[in-house]
């Protein structure tokens, strides 16, 4: 066996990780959109078309990286399932960012 290689878990701990990592990704997300929109003075009551949402994208895209960074260490420890979760939510993540700073998407 080469000792380089990452040892493999049990699925079962495998999706277990997934689930608690989705649900944690999840209210740190949205703890982390609600501190940009906070920062920005963004008001959905008041709404003002000259308000620059790009500090709540940059909070959401750097949540998006740690997300993305988190991926590696569940490598190493052979996580696999959870490496595949961690990476389809930091891309959505991402992929969140860029339709809002490219104007596809409103708040």
């Amino acid at each position: 066996m080469n000792d380089l290689s990452p040892s493999r878990r049990g699925t079962g701990e495998d999706v277990l990780l997934t689930v608690l990592l989705w649900f944690l990704d999840t209210v740190v997300g949205i703890v982390v959109l609600l501190t940009g929109l906070g920062t920005t003075g963004f008001n959905a009551f008041e709404p003002d078309r000259h308000a620059s949402l790009t500090p709540v994208f940059a909070y959401v895209a750097g949540f998006a990286g740690v997300v993305l960074l988190s991926a590696i260490g569940l490598y190493r420890r052979g996580y696999r399932v959870s490496v595949t979760a961690q990476v389809i939510a930091g891309v959505a993540a991402l992929a969140l960012c860029a339709a809002g700073l490219s104007g596809h998407l409103t708040l």
